[in-house]
């Protein structure tokens, strides 16, 4: 246990001290850059004691951020996960150490010399753009060497319900920091209800909460997150106490999955800690915006594939017998019936075929068939890499569809959605949505509804950006559509 203990120690030392060496050799470029940029090469212009002046403010500048960065914690691994104000920390770190500059050379230097005022201004912008991309950057790095080397975050779930399942799913496939959940602990009489529970017989139950001391011991627990409903106050600190010594995260998760981090705002109100949640809505510029994107994407998606739909065209009429174009009627914003269009993978009158069909249209299978024997040689590949739903870049232009948002639903699917999920009808539907980011083929029927009603509820045009430059890569890839 000891030998665990101590490298994962280490991995938090050599996390810290791999983006310290990181953040000194950005700064440093980020200032020479800006020196770069305000003097174009031309160094001749300033006098010898005016280029030390400048080596010394930036040597300086970079000393007082990596202070800074220090002092807010940002050298430490469990401070970096997003939204725990890591980009904050930066923007207010290089602002005020430029700011310290230009005092300092006032009071001190400003009847030798005064810097460039551009200069100082490329100081502030640069560092900032550089720092945070060269730490995201170096973070993948340095997990990536982690999990190489078989150094992994173990994990204890407190809570044997669907949350505390959710939460071990979710860690368990994305592995991002090697990340392993040894399994779940709660109360016995909470134990005594997940065991009669179908839905829960497949979670790994370690024991009950009374046992947590030896199940840290026995599997080398290095980080908890309390997932329990019914956890008390006095709970919490009983389990502080535990692991009081042990390099252990603990970790709360609110119950509040269909919300984003930047959604929540955290506050204390007479010592009591609250959690507010913003509203968002798409309206205003934000409309304005969606559409905008929506319409010039449509054009450029119809335009730059003009020839591959002939193409394509050829393909589909030498493989199989039927119509190049394969149109359905689907439900779209608030229930209303549209008619969409996609490239005809199938053989044709396959939507005629009633035992296929009647395996398709059923929950359990997400409506969809893996090894579907309708399909065509060509429709596989077209699906493969989901070419197959480029003209419905025609439903985007006719704004019958937008290019993110909710997937347009079959009808008798959409008959058969369950009164929580019909809120994904609110909005546009579209070509592309989180859910086919986040697995598209092989996530679950009630993941693809909840990730869908994540993206309604928690909108922002740079959700909605990175939404389309995801899909991108997902297509370029392939993985998990069929």
């Amino acid at each position: 246990m000891s030998t665990i203990k101590s490298s994962f120690r280490k991995r938090g030392i050599v996390f810290g001290l791999t983006l310290l060496i990181s953040d000194i050799i950005f700064i440093a470029l980020s200032f020479f850059l800006s020196f770069i940029l305000r003097f174009r090469l031309d160094w001749t212009v300033l006098a010898p004691e005016q280029l030390r002046f400048y080596l010394y403010y930036s040597i300086g500048g970079l000393i007082i951020i990596i202070i800074l960065l220090f002092f807010r914690k940002l050298y430490n691994h469990k401070n970096l996960y997003r939204g725990m104000g890591q980009n904050e920390g930066i923007v207010i770190s290089v602002i005020v150490s430029i700011f310290l500059l230009i005092i300092f050379n006032y009071y001190f230097h400003r009847e030798i010399y005064q810097l460039s005022r551009l200069w100082l201004v490329y100081c502030v912008v640069i560092p900032i753009i550089i720092l945070i991309i060269s730490r995201i950057m170096t973070r993948r790095f340095i997990l990536w060497t982690f999990r190489k080397k078989s150094i992994d975050i173990n994990i204890l779930i407190i809570g044997v319900h669907e949350e505390g399942r959710r939460i071990a799913d979710t860690f368990g496939k994305a592995g991002n920091e090697g990340t392993k959940v040894i399994g779940l602990i709660d109360k016995e009489e909470n134990l005594k209800t997940a065991r009669r529970s179908k839905n829960l017989k497949d979670i790994k139950i370690l024991g009950n909460l009374s046992k947590l001391e030896k199940i840290i011991i026995e599997h080398n627990i290095n980080r908890i997150i309390i997932s329990s409903y019914d956890i008390k106050y006095f709970d919490i600190f009983t389990l502080l106490e535990k692991i009081e010594g042990r390099d252990i995260e603990i970790q709360m998760s609110p119950s509040l999955f269909e919300f984003s981090v930047s959604r929540m705002k955290i506050f204390e109100y007479m010592g009591i800690p609250l959690i507010q949640i913003q509203e968002t809505t798409i309206r205003g510029i934000d409309k304005f915006l969606k559409l905008l994107i929506d319409y010039l994407l449509g054009i450029i998606l119809f335009i730059f594939f003009a020839f591959f739909y002939t193409v394509v065209g050829i393909l589909i009429k030498i493989d199989s017998k039927g119509p190049v174009l394969y149109s359905q009627e689907r439900y779209g914003k608030d229930f209303k019936k549209i008619r969409i269009y996609k490239f005809r993978t199938m053989r044709a009158g396959a939507d005629r075929e009633g035992k296929i069909i009647n395996k398709l249209y059923d929950r359990k299978s997400g409506f969809k068939l893996k090894d579907d024997p309708r399909i065509t040689r060509v429709g596989r590949f077209l699906r493969k890499t989901s070419l197959d739903e480029l003209p419905q870049v025609i439903n985007v232009l006719k704004g019958e569809l937008g290019v993110v948002g909710p997937r347009a639903l079959v009808i008798k699917e959409g008959d058969m959605l369950k009164d929580w999920e019909k809120k994904r009808l609110q909005v546009k539907q579209g070509i592309t949505g989180l859910w086919q980011i986040s697995g598209r083929g092989d996530v679950s029927y009630e993941e693809r509804m909840k990730l869908d009603l994540y993206y309604i509820q928690n909108w922002s045009i740079w959700l909605e950006l990175r939404i389309i430059f995801l899909t991108i890569l997902r297509i370029l890839f392939g993985r998990g559509a069929y």
